[in-house]
């Protein structure tokens, strides 16, 4: 480790010095509150903005929403890179600040070039309409300003105020929330209140970021770029971007199997009944998300242990959180969702059991995939992808074509035990070779 790493390093360290007991727990409590109320906003984002959609306009209005969300978010792993986790659990500081910010320009304005090009080959092959074509170009936009805003909050989390970043997420999504429900139902339409929104996300954005630079001076940390570093970290987390990008088209393979072979109301109602499979990963993002740099810790001083107990204490968390999510969506879940959407969704109970099942697995495959990361064995990951992406490929639209919206759903719940039984196993196999090896180290 060079000097100034070590340098860096301990100003990590340092850097909720200065601060006497209570203050630190007060700000590792606010970090748990906040950090909380940031994921439930922005995971339930698009479930009130379909929400208020379907109480002004059609089904079909509410399909296109549903896939330019998908669509979106999908790219928005570009602009991220899967970077989150390294930046956080990176506790030696080997990369500066200044080296993850201009990673983060070249991923985002590649995710936008990349979102349009694909925005282009489905509008032609898919027939899309002059308007869908527009609704899904700005909603890529709408999501760019979030990939933005992570590597800010990456770097506050690192430093030990993840309260600051919490309150600001929360603060930007829910506003913007509102501006555009507003514009829903003030206009009837689409296109302009996000629009409106996504202008609006941006600006906000800017402003949160010159308040925390006044009042918390954040971010923290060098600027300077070393030589090579910003491609060296980008070839690092590869990996990582991979993983999540193929993750998330895995996950979304049903809807756009949908897109393609069925149409834009079958894709409104499967975007219903899957809502709550988001449900599931954030709860459990609440739980692993705060603990990451404890773990990155354990592991990075060789308390092997400690690393491994808090992990499967997540494990069982996740399944817990997977079963009392099941017997939720079976005793209230249709009423409640029909009655947030608008629509009668009466027969889908099963597809709903089988996508909230699935959905737990989509948390442990995440929480693997994090796992997996802190050992730095992130290369491990991608093949399993590759493999269960190609899959994905070959058997969604027959699938969708053939069975429709039940054939979507029990075809999301498979690729996801794939996906968590296939790095469950990364993750054994490689922590018991880590371990072995620590151990011959620790011998000699």
């Amino acid at each position: 480790m060079s000097g100034s790493s070590v340098e860096r390093a301990l100003a990590c360290e340092d850097a909720l010095q200065g601060l006497d007991a209570r203050q630190v727990a007060k700000i590792e409590r606010a970090s748990y509150v906040w950090n909380t109320l940031g994921g439930l906003v922005n995971a339930f984002q698009s479930v009130i903005m379909l929400m208020v959609l379907m109480r002004v306009s059609t089904p079909a209005v509410a399909g296109v929403f549903t896939i330019a969300y998908a669509n979106a978010n999908l790219f928005l792993n570009l602009g991220k890179y899967g970077m989150r986790s390294f930046q956080v659990s990176d506790v030696r500081q080997a990369y500066t600040f200044g080296a993850y910010l201009r990673s983060r320009v070249i991923t985002t304005a590649a995710m936008v070039a990349v979102s349009c090009a694909y925005l282009a080959f489905s509008a032609v092959t898919l027939d899309y309409s002059a308007d869908k074509v527009l609704v899904v170009l700005v909603m890529g936009l709408f999501k760019a300003v979030d990939a933005v805003e992570d590597v800010y909050f990456g770097n506050f989390q690192q430093v030990g105020r993840l309260d600051v970043a919490g309150r600001l997420v929360t603060a930007r999504v829910a506003s913007s929330i509102v501006v555009f429900g507003v514009g829903v139902v003030l206009s009837g339409d689409l296109l302009a209140p996000l629009a409106i929104a996504t202008v609006y996300t941006a600006l906000f954005l800017v402003a949160a970021l010159a308040y925390a630079r006044r009042r918390y001076d954040l971010p923290r940390g060098d600027r300077r770029i070393a030589p090579g570093s910003v491609v060296d970290l980008l070839k690092t987390c590869f990996p990582l971007f991979l993983a999540a990008f193929l993750l998330f088209y895995i996950g979304n393979a049903p809807k756009y199997a949908i897109d393609a072979c069925l149409g834009d109301v079958e894709q409104a109602y499967y975007g219903f009944i899957a809502m709550p499979v988001f449900i599931v990963g954030l709860l459990a993002s609440f739980v692993y998300n705060p603990i990451i740099t404890p773990m990155s810790r354990f592991w990075d001083e060789g308390r092997a242990g400690e690393f491994l107990r808090m992990f499967l204490v997540q494990v069982g968390v996740v399944i817990a959180i997977t079963a009392v999510c099941d017997l939720g969506a079976y005793l209230i879940g249709l009423p409640v969702l029909g009655w947030l959407y608008n629509a009668d969704l009466s027969p889908y109970l099963v597809e709903l059991l089988v996508l909230v099942s699935g959905g737990g697995l989509y948390a442990l495959t995440t929480l693997f995939t994090l796992g997996i990361t802190i050992m730095r064995n992130q290369r491990q990951l991608v093949w399993g992808y590759v493999l269960v992406a190609m899959a994905a490929m070959v058997v969604s639209n027959p699938v969708a074509s053939r069975w429709g919206i039940a054939g979507a759903s029990w075809e999301y719940f498979v690729l996801m035990a794939a996906l968590s039984l296939c790095f469950g196993i990364i993750f054994a196999v490689g922590f018991a070779r880590a371990s072995r090896k620590r151990g011959r180290h620790c011998s000699r």
